[in-house]
Order: structure tokens, then sequence, then C-alpha cells
């Protein structure tokens, strides 16, 4: 939704950044299961109410996304590649919910209603 007003600006760095590391022989897969395991860790810590350390974690999530694409574009991208990164986030995605619904038992409903729109997302992107 906001993709045109910020892609300007975050495409440039992360596209130089994925050169970088694709020649540090860094994969793209490398880079999305380095950024699941961090956003992985944003569960529990928005669980505990940590809202900003789940933040910052969400935020490394998200930089790695757009990396894990740019690397894939140096390297060449793959069907496996493509596959896990869009698992990897519809994971996420679904546990950020959850999360939520951890800090706070009456956002349980709200949350689960999202898991349902993502599941929805999911299997329309997986078919």
């Amino acid at each position: 939704m906001l993709d045109h007003i910020v892609r300007p600006w975050i495409d440039p760095p992360l596209e130089r950044a994925g050169r970088v590391a694709a020649a540090a022989g860094i994969s793209a897969n490398a880079v999305t299961l380095g950024g699941f395991v961090v956003g992985l860790a944003a569960i529990p810590a928005i669980g505990a109410g940590e809202y900003l350390v789940g933040l910052g974690m969400i935020l490394a999530n998200r930089l790695s996304d757009g990396l894990d694409g740019a690397v894939a574009r140096v390297r060449g991208p793959t069907d496996l590649g493509g596959y896990l990164d869009i698992v990897c986030d519809f994971i996420l995605y679904s546990g950020w919910a959850f999360a939520f619904a951890l800090a706070e038992p009456l956002h349980a409903i709200p949350a689960a209603f999202l898991m349902l729109s993502f599941m929805g997302t999911g299997a329309s992107f997986l078919t």
C-alpha cells in the first residue's frame, strides 16, 4: 500500500547490500532463515509485553525480507527460495498476531481473526 512511497528510498541501499552479501557468498535462503529466526524471537518479546524489543525484531526481519530479494536478484532466484520466503513470512505474520493475544488475552479474538485472514491469503499464494 505504501510501496510506491517507500521503495525509492529503500531499494537503492538494499540493492547495494544485496550485491555485497552475494559477493561474500551469502545466499538469499540464508538471509531468509536468519531473518525468520529474528522474527520468531519477536513473539515471546511481544507476548511478555516488551513491545519495543518486539518492534525492533520485526523491523530487522522486514529488513532481511527485503535483503533476501536483493541477494536473489544477484545470485538468481530459485523456486525453493520463493517458497521459503512466503512460508516464513506467513508463519511470522500469524505468530506476531498470536504474540499480541499472549500479551493481552482480551485481544485473542481479533488476533484469531487476523490469523484466519493470513491463512486465506497464504493459501491463495501457495496454490
